[in-house]
């Protein structure tokens, strides 16, 4: 990443992403210090420089990061939502939470990323800094029935529409029904709970991931894992359609490919 010049700031939240990309930016050369977000980040990073900083201490992080000559940051790892009273918002906080209010979460990570820029620090997007990381297009596993693209496209069509509220990245399609839609929970919330939904005599179900429909590059891509593939295919989900450059791969495509195969599950990306 070419315009990346200075110091590199992983602000990490859950899973292995986090790790995955600071060893990353750190094979092309870059300084990077881990942020890691207190009582959500559980990757391995002992080989980095690493400062624990409280969800909700948006002020304090900024200052941290300030001082320890960052000039970029990249938000990268699931967030588990807490309430308003365990976040313990701090001044800063409690001001951008009131610009975005009403307005969703892109819109208050975006206000995020402009109170760290009036500080100087440039919040990039991850799949920059992991670009073999991104899902091709076509098939990664499996085999695909033409006779499921309908519902591909029904799947898609619904997520290009409700990302435009700033809502969902993801939804799961059996037989041109809509079966769960992601919310708030997030994807493995939904996941579970669309078990007790489908038909087992019924047609494919079909899990379809994407970005939302105007959302900033730099925040929030959604990311599949191996995890994904083991709650899908604990559901009952028998495809994924993933988008090609839009969804970012917490693994490299052939070794997802190698545990959807083991799992039976078909992955593509479209």
């Amino acid at each position: 990443m070419d315009q990346l010049t200075g110091k590199l700031a992983v602000i990490a939240g859950q899973g292995s992403l986090p790790e995955a990309l600071a060893n990353s930016a750190r094979q092309q050369g870059h300084e990077v210090t881990v942020f890691a977000v207190t009582g959500q980040a559980d990757a391995d990073f002992s080989g980095f420089e690493t400062i624990g900083i409280p969800l909700g201490a948006i002020g304090q992080t900024r200052d941290l990061l300030v001082a320890a000559g960052c000039t970029h940051m990249v938000m990268a790892g699931k967030i588990r939502r807490p309430s308003l009273a365990q976040l313990k918002p701090d001044a800063a906080a409690v001001k951008l939470l009131a610009k975005a209010v009403g307005r969703g979460d892109d819109a208050l990570l975006r206000a995020i990323a402009d109170y760290f820029a009036e500080a100087g620090i440039e919040t990039i997007a991850p799949d920059g800094l992991m670009p073999r990381a991104a899902m091709p297009k076509g098939l990664v596993a499996g085999s695909l029935d033409p006779q499921l693209q309908p519902d591909i496209d029904l799947g898609m069509s619904v997520l290009e529409s409700l990302g435009r509220h700033d809502v969902g990245q993801s939804i799961i399609i059996q037989d041109r029904r809509v079966i769960a839609i992601e919310a708030a929970e997030g994807t493995d919330a939904m996941l579970a709970r669309a078990a007790a939904l489908l038909d087992e005599a019924g047609p494919v179900a079909i899990f379809v991931k994407c970005r939302k429909s105007g959302q900033d590059a730099r925040l929030d891509i959604p990311v599949v894992g191996t995890e994904t593939l083991r709650l899908a295919a604990a559901a009952g989900i028998g495809v994924l359609a993933l988008q090609a450059d839009g969804v970012m791969l917490a693994t490299r495509p052939e070794t997802l490919g190698e545990i959807a195969v083991d799992l039976n599950l078909t992955v593509v990306g479209i």
